[in-house]
C-alpha cells in the first residue's frame, strides 16, 4: 500500500468465527485512516498450519470493468465498515478480489439509509504472490463523509473455499452468530 501523510494507522488481525471449520489463514489488515480524509484497507492472506498455499480458496480474477454489485458477501469479499462516533449511523463498504464494490449506507443496525453516491469508486488492487495474497483498498470519503471525523471501523472478510464453504472472519465476533454489523466489535476512534 501506498504511504501518504495519515492521521491513524492500525494493524489488526482477524479471526475465524468457527476455527475448527475454517481454513488455517493467517489474516491481517492495515488500516490507514490519511489526511486527506481517504481511507486504506490492506487485507493480507497466508496459509496457516498445515497449509502450503492459498490454492484451497476461491479467489476470482479480474476479468472485466470494476461494477457496483450487490451480494459480494456470498463470495470471496473484504469488508470495511465505518461507524459515526456517538450515532447508530455507519457506512459497509464490500470488495471483492475481481474489483468489484459496493458501498451502503444505515442509520441504525441492519437499517437501510440513502445508497452512498462516490464521485469515484473505490480502487482495489490485489496482489497475488507464491504463498501470500493482498488486497489493497483505498476510499476517498470526501465530500460524502464529515470533515476530519474520524469513524470507528469494523473490519471483516468471508472466505470462499474452492468447494464453495464459506468462513467469517472479522475483528472479534461478539455473538453467538457471525455478524459483522455489530458495533461491539467495531475498533473505537
Amino acid at each position: 500500500m501506498a504511504r501518504h501523510a495519515v492521521m491513524v494507522r492500525q494493524l489488526c488481525v482477524l479471526q475465524p468465527f468457527a476455527p475448527d471449520i475454517s481454513p488455517p489463514l493467517l489474516v491481517r489488515v492495515e488500516a490507514v485512516w490519511q489526511t486527506s480524509g481517504a481511507m486504506a484497507f490492506s487485507f493480507g492472506l497466508r496459509p496457516g498450519p498445515g497449509w502450503d498455499s492459498l490454492e484451497g480458496l476461491r479467489i476470482p480474477s479480474r476479468t472485466g470493468l470494476p461494477q457496483r454489485r450487490d451480494g459480494l458477501w456470498d463470495h470471496t469479499c473484504f469488508e470495511a465498515f465505518l461507524g459515526w462516533p456517538e450515532s447508530p449511523r455507519y457506512w459497509e463498504l464490500n470488495a471483492a478480489a475481481n474489483g468489484d464494490w459496493n458501498l451502503y449506507a444505515f442509520s441504525a443496525y441492519r437499517s437501510p439509509a440513502e445508497l452512498v453516491d462516490l464521485p469515484k469508486p473505490p480502487r482495489i488492487e490485489l496482489r497475488r504472490q507464491a504463498r501470500d495474497l493482498r488486497c489493497d483498498i483505498q476510499l476517498d470519503l470526501p465530500p460524502c463523509w464529515p470533515e476530519a471525523m474520524q469513524p470507528e471501523i469494523g473490519l471483516a472478510m468471508v472466505v470462499e473455499e474452492q468447494e464453495g464453504r464459506l468462513s467469517y472472519w472479522a475483528l472479534s465476533h461478539p455473538g453467538d452468530q457471525p455478524d459483522f454489523h455489530d458495533r461491539r466489535a467495531f475498533l473505537p476512534t
